[in-house]
């Protein structure tokens, strides 16, 4: 462990579980370090207290690393909440925001030549698919390529949608857990919360993915304003915020 995370862990400590499953699981598919072990244990504490009806949605799939840890918590702890996604798999490199007037960098994984953008994003779409596939077969979400705000107005309006498995899912209804992990800007998060509160039942969970205080994300931000928010109690901080939604 370096220098730096281990200073990390020093000043946010977090609790974690041990999974011998999840662990090897990490070790085999793409994304295994974009994951924190904390929230492994907030989601691991969701499942187990979830309310009894209400829908999973997690908003930001890449590879499936989250979504087959919440199917495995699923199995573990005997719950068959449904279960859905939504990721568009477009890629935001490191350097977007500066040189996105760079068609070359904009054309190519990280400017790479040798791998192209469009081709990237279908492999880690097709490893999303490949990775469920294995170790989710019969947990499979309902999984669809859109972005959250096309796949709020979608639930909103309770449509009938294909997913990435081409099977046919009707949308809409409440939801007991929403995992935000798309974009991390302030103002996109802020409005994946904000649809996913209008869908929230009293009890359900919401944690937000790079929330931590250490971050200089968007979310960060969003995190420390949602404290404040009437109707939302702050459950933990692992070292990312997740929030309850109160009882009326």
């Amino acid at each position: 462990m370096s220098l730096y995370r281990k200073l990390l862990l020093r000043l946010y400590p977090y609790k974690t579980i041990q999974d011998d499953y999840i662990t090897r699981m990490q070790g085999s598919m793409g994304g295994a370090g974009m994951l924190h072990d904390g929230n492994i244990f907030a989601m691991d504490y969701v499942i187990r207290n979830l309310p009894e009806t209400g829908a999973i949605l997690e908003i930001g799939s890449f590879a499936g690393l989250s979504t087959n840890v919440i199917a495995w918590l699923l199995r573990k702890h005997n719950r068959n909440n449904p279960f859905f996604g939504c990721d568009p798999w477009v890629y935001n490199g490191y350097y977007d925001e500066s040189r996105k007037d760079d068609a070359t960098y904009m054309a190519y994984f990280e400017g790479c030549q040798h791998i192209e953008r469009e081709a990237y994003t279908a492999f880690i779409r097709e490893s999303f698919i490949r990775n469920t596939l294995f170790f989710s077969n019969d947990y499979r979400p309902h999984t669809l390529q859109l972005t959250s705000d096309a796949f709020f107005e979608a639930w909103e309006q309770k449509q009938t949608q294909t997913d990435v498995f081409g099977r046919t899912a009707v949308l809409g209804g409440p939801l007991s857990f929403v995992y935000v992990d798309g974009d991390h800007s302030y103002e996109v998060a802020r409005r994946d919360v904000v649809h996913s509160l209008e869908h929230l039942l009293p009890g359900g969970f919401l944690l937000l993915d790079d929330s931590a205080d250490f971050w200089r994300y968007g979310s960060v931000q969003l995190a420390r304003e949602m404290k404040r928010w009437k109707g939302l109690e702050l459950v933990m901080k692992n070292p990312n915020y997740l929030f309850r939604k109160r009882e009326a």
